[in-house]
């Protein structure tokens, strides 16, 4: 499929996020279709970042799955890196995308992995409370998109939250930090998703 069109179905499942169609696994998609379908999300999520081909120059458009210690924590990235597995012809920013998997050990590591790659996103699986704060400093000072799947973390200071309610997934943007961390989302973007942090309920 072409990119444009795959921007227009990334669009699209968007909007069905939003408008409370569900992409959950409860309403009858097993765990691959629902991997796939937000990873597609967060390939669109970055496509509406006007600074992404300063962010992350190169060849490719690269997104770190972090993965803590334990085994829900490596679970969380093993999904996400099966839904990407599902897309490998779509791309961000007119560049392939390559999903690689982090194992989270310290923050001097992390750090230099990220200046060596320049990874346009990360994706912080569960289990990395503790690192928190360092991800978000690493975030920050590479201009990385912190994203989650839990609210508190997207309120505590990373760039986008995709969400699971009790109906529908919903992205959730704290603008303040996507900036910090070097994104201009379009309005197109802000549009479709809930903000949260400084200034929002």
């Amino acid at each position: 499929m072409a990119p444009r069109a795959w921007l227009a179905v990334g669009v699209a499942l968007i909007a069905l996020v939003l408008a409370g169609r569900s992409a959950r696994a409860d309403d009858g998609d097993d765990d691959e279709t629902l991997a796939g379908r937000r990873a597609l999300i967060v390939l669109r999520i970055l496509a509406y970042d006007k600074a992404l081909a300063t962010r992350a120059p190169g060849d490719e458009v690269i997104v770190f799955i972090v993965a803590g210690p334990g085994a829900a924590s490596r679970a969380e990235r093993d999904r996400w890196l099966a839904g990407f597995a599902l897309l490998p012809k779509v791309k961000a920013g007119g560049r392939p995308v390559r999903a690689m998997p982090v194992d989270y050990r310290d923050v001097a590591g992390f750090d230099a992995l990220a200046a060596f790659h320049h990874p346009a996103a990360m994706i912080v699986s569960e289990g990395l409370g503790f690192a928190a704060p360092a991800l978000r400093r690493v975030a920050r000072a590479r201009h990385v998109v912190a994203v989650s799947t839990r609210e508190t973390e997207v309120r505590d200071g990373f760039a986008i939250g995709l969400i699971a309610g009790d109906s529908r997934d919903e992205i959730v943007v704290n603008l303040e930090a996507a900036r910090e961390q070097g994104a201009r989302f379009g309005a197109g973007l802000l549009q479709l998703a809930r903000l949260v942090g400084a200034g929002q309920p």
